[in-house]
């Protein structure tokens, strides 16, 4: 059971680090976890009329977040500033909120999928 349970961590690790390779349009295996937004990961435009890379990852932590978690950003306790942090706590959430990691990882392959070449 344990070891299902760390297979699945780790599949939602990979998916988080793809999913943040996919936003930022960098190569996978370029991405590391110590990569800071921000820093090491820009986004490709700023607007307040459109939605860049950070409003999406942005959306993702707290769209997955539990009530425990929500406090803690709250209080300053958690702060997601590394690619390795965002993965970290889509796994930790989808202990408790699986459909909405889920969801997140869905959406990110339909986009995907839609500007894929034919």
């Amino acid at each position: 059971m344990l070891d299902a349970m760390r297979e699945q961590e780790q599949i939602i690790h990979e998916r988080a680090l793809l999913r943040v390779a996919r936003l930022f349009r960098v190569p996978v295996d370029e991405l590391r976890l110590d990569h800071i937004f921000g820093v090491d990961l820009k986004p490709s435009f700023v607007s307040d009329f459109r939605r860049n890379e950070f409003d999406q990852i942005n959306d993702d932590i707290h769209d997955v977040a539990d009530r425990t978690v929500a406090k803690e950003f709250k209080s300053g306790k958690l702060v997601i500033r590394t690619v390795g942090d965002y993965c970290d706590h889509l796994v930790r959430c989808s202990r408790t909120k699986p459909k909405d990691v889920e969801r997140i990882f869905e959406l990110d392959e339909k986009r995907n999928s839609r500007s894929a070449p034919a």
